[in-house]
């Protein structure tokens, strides 16, 4: 059973009433009116334009970033712990010779 919203205000404009919308198509009489504009008029709209895209910006709320997870803090934390431990001599000796006096 198919049941039609039709009162559901999303659907409004889909639905023409009884009437299917099926036709003959008419040709416009006339292409549409090209508008020119001068280079300052030009600049003049397009600043205004982004001007009030800057404005609404402002405005808007920042995307919340999540927090960086903890057991990723706790994964990369053990893998550094460990490969200290592992190679403990080898750093012990380099800061050894990095502060010694030669």
């Amino acid at each position: 059973m198919v049941v039609e919203q039709i009162d559901n205000p999303a659907n409004r404009n889909m639905h023409y009433g009884d009437k299917v919308p099926v036709g003959t198509i008419s040709v416009p009489n006339s292409l549409p009116k090209r508008v020119l504009y001068s280079n300052k008029e030009a600049e003049r709209i397009y600043s205004e334009m982004q001007y009030d895209i800057y404005q609404t910006q402002k405005h808007t709320k920042k995307p919340s970033k999540g927090k960086f997870p903890m057991v990723l803090k706790i994964l990369i934390g053990a893998g550094l712990l460990a490969g200290i431990v592992t190679c403990r001599k080898k750093l012990w000796s380099k800061l050894k010779s990095l502060f010694s006096k030669t």
